[in-house]
């Protein structure tokens, strides 16, 4: 596999693209002359998955839900092994077991319900297919506010102060502050449209499902039968301010999981003959 893809992708695309090939020859998917990948909230330009389509022999289908996906330029970018289409991840428009690779990057948190969402990729996903799945951060992870430093700048664009290094919001405040003591807190350091901007985000929209780690990792373990979870904590993260719950772990920051329905077909193949000796 090459060591890097072309440089109009942003670098958290490129990760996930290499990433995405390693799931490939780790699970022996190019050993198949043609496969069929699906793109769960796939990247709007079409650039991500020209590139993914590059290390298969087959198609691939990406959906997103914007108004105006897919726009005729990203149709072009795509390419014609990539068909993109405005569908909601949560009702998948496909029968069940349609493809050999399932894939999503930072989607989970989003869908209003990411339980609904993995069951679906499950649904869609062959037998002997493997889904592979990744997201950071998580809400109930030291900065699982998902206020980054480029949303700032893009939505107000005059803040030269904000820092998504816990700085100007702490360590989980986004699960312990009420709205007053963090408007308090945003005020010290930010300008008012900043404040209000961040207010708005962390309390009244509905870009963030706000589900715990919890819920994610249960959902994958009851979607797939053999889920490989990878949680990521945030390094040099100060935990004073982690809240205390027996029930949740605050440290997951990330994760991937690499999902399947049953073994390998060579395990599956091992795991007969050793039956017929023990028989």
């Amino acid at each position: 596999m090459r060591s890097s893809v072309v440089s109009d992708l942003e670098d958290y695309q490129q990760r996930f693209v290499m990433a995405v090939g390693r799931v490939i020859a780790a699970n022996w998917l190019r050993k198949r002359p043609v496969i069929r990948v699906l793109d769960m909230g796939c990247d709007c330009s079409g650039r991500q998955l020209r590139e993914i389509v590059k290390l298969i022999g087959g198609t691939a289908v990406g959906i997103n839900i914007p108004a105006d996906f897919p726009t005729a330029e990203a149709v072009a970018t795509a390419g014609n092994r990539v068909q993109l289409l405005r569908m909601d991840g949560m009702q998948l428009q496909f029968p069940d077991e349609s493809f050999d690779l399932v894939i999503s990057a930072n989607v989970i948190e989003h869908v209003p319900d990411p339980v609904r969402f993995i069951h679906e990729a499950a649904r869609v996903l062959k037998p002997d297919g493997v889904c592979y799945m990744e997201t950071a951060p998580v809400w109930t992870g030291p900065r699982g506010h998902h206020i980054m430093e480029c949303m700032g700048a893009e939505n107000c664009p005059a803040e030269t102060a904000f820092r998504d290094d816990a700085t100007v919001i702490p360590a989980w405040a986004h699960l312990t502050l009420p709205r007053q003591q963090m408007a308090e807190r945003l005020s010290e350091k930010l300008q008012p449209e900043t404040c209000r901007y961040i207010l708005h985000y962390l309390y009244d929209t509905e870009d963030l499902n706000k589900r715990p780690w919890s819920v994610i990792r249960s959902a994958f373990e009851q979607a797939f039968p053999i889920c490989r979870l990878n949680s990521r904590p945030l390094p040099k993260v100060d935990q004073h301010h982690m809240p205390t719950d027996g029930q949740e772990d605050y440290s997951v920051y990330g994760f991937d999981a690499v999902c399947r329905k049953r073994p390998q077909g060579w395990l599956t193949a091992k795991f007969s003959r050793r039956l017929r000796r023990i028989g």
